[in-house]
């Protein structure tokens, strides 16, 4: 299979004069179609006789939050002889990063760099070479897998978590926020530490500041992963010792929480909601449910992610003025509905607001202009309060995010393991 270099436009991927980030595009699109939630692209792939119809269908279920299935199609690609015997090995570095992304999304640390080894020699082996010179997939060239090879299984929940189950939020920061306790760890320090987690849907993977670890004596292995969504700012990954994480009568354990330098706050990511299963957040509480309500939520979402688990997102199907759009699910922003990657140039200069938010990359500048847009979503017509930024997009060229900044109007249905969820207007209820 002949990889290409997409367009870094198109994905978001910075091309700086420097040090080139890109995505080593497959010829078949499979590797944008899993970036971008396109279960439908991924379908037509799966039904050809070419193999890369082994990797369609477990992008297509990964897509769908389906891992189990999309595991099954990754391995049977793998033990394929059509696939093995490829000279080109593209649907073997396809496949092989759909299984390592995988056993990442399930906690699986150890496997997924055991994996990833063999991705970074077949990358090096059969993409490098098509890429021009200067470029690479940096995702796969910085890491150091090798330092993450027996790391224990994180984020298991010791006891199933019964249906019922509330937890009191706080939301006066203008994202949801649970008090809870750190404790333990595989160290042997007696840790017990209370403090308070946002719950962010919007973050693959729990997270603490670096201040954060030194200060509960936590060491840290660096080399876990690396953030190249804003052009030239590229951030370390590294990745915390494991501790047990309590929420109330939960309790996690070996939770291996990402850390950066410059986000202060402790946040639990979509790796320990996957594990709580389907729960709804209100303006005062999280509840856990049996199941998402069929009649509440009347459409699945779609996950976007990197072949090798980076970048998971979950996304709200919208139809957005005359465009159906995927809407990034993130409570963690403070914000109704907002687009990222608009020229602003056209719009009056006096009209815009100047404000400064904590991203990845510490507290930046960002200036939008505000809006209202007409939208549905979950058989629900609204037109919504919006802002329209100029901030780099992730994902699409225009990237759109609904945030809690309508939790005074609606609930926040997700159960992350089965890729369901939606806004559930209150009053309606």
């Amino acid at each position: 299979m002949k990889f290409l270099t997409s367009a870094a436009i198109a994905l978001s991927v910075a091309v700086p004069a420097v040090a080139r980030d890109v995505v080593a595009e497959d010829n078949h699109g499979i590797t944008v179609a899993v970036m971008q939630g396109n279960g439908a692209a991924l379908e037509r792939i799966g039904r050809s006789n070419a193999t890369a119809r082994f990797a369609a269908r477990a992008g297509y279920h990964r897509t769908r939050g389906e891992i189990a299935k999309s595991n099954r199609w990754a391995d049977t690609c793998i033990a394929d002889a059509a696939v093995v015997a490829d000279k080109t090995q593209g649907v073997m570095y396809l496949c092989r990063s759909l299984r390592a992304g995988n056993r990442l999304l399930e906690g699986d640390i150890a496997g997924w760099a055991a994996d990833m080894q063999n991705v970074r020699a077949l990358y090096q082996r059969h993409v490098a070479p098509s890429l021009r010179a200067g470029e690479e997939v940096r995702s796969i060239t910085v890491p150091s897998f090798e330092s993450f090879s027996r790391w224990p299984r994180s984020g298991t929940l010791e006891a199933p978590a019964p249906a019922g189950t509330r937890l009191p939020l706080s939301t006066e920061a203008g994202v949801p926020v649970v008090r809870g306790k750190i404790r333990g760890g595989l160290d042997g320090k007696l840790r017990d530490i209370d403090t308070d987690f946002i719950i962010d849907t919007g973050v693959t993977r729990s997270h603490i500041s670096r201040k954060a670890a030194q200060a509960m004596g936590l060491r840290v292995t660096d080399g876990f992963a690396t953030d190249n969504s804003r052009p030239g700012q590229s951030v370390a990954i590294g990745l915390a010792d494991p501790v047990d994480v309590h929420l109330g009568d939960l309790h996690f354990s070996n939770v291996a929480f990402t850390v950066t330098d410059r986000i202060e706050f402790i946040i639990i990511g979509l790796d320990l909601l996957y594990r709580l299963g389907p729960l709804v957040l209100k303006q005062d509480e999280l509840e856990l449910l049996q199941a998402i309500p069929a009649d509440t939520c009347r459409q699945p979402l779609a996950a976007t992610s990197a072949l090798w688990g980076g970048q998971y997102s979950l996304r709200l199907p919208m139809r957005i003025g005359e465009s159906d759009e995927l809407v990034l699910f993130d409570t963690g922003a403070d914000v109704p509905l907002e687009a990222s990657g608009v020229n602003l140039a056209t719009y009056p200069q006096a009209s815009l607001v100047q404000q400064h938010r904590l991203t990845m990359h510490g507290l930046q500048p960002v200036r939008y202009a505000e809006a209202t847009a007409p939208v549905t979503f979950n058989g629900h017509t609204a037109t919504l309060q919006t802002q329209v930024t100029d901030q780099p997009a992730n994902v699409f060229p225009i990237a759109w995010q609904v945030g809690f900044g309508l939790r005074d109007s609606y609930d926040y249905y997700v159960d992350v393991a089965g890729a369901r969820g939606c806004l559930a207007p209150r009053a309606a209820r």
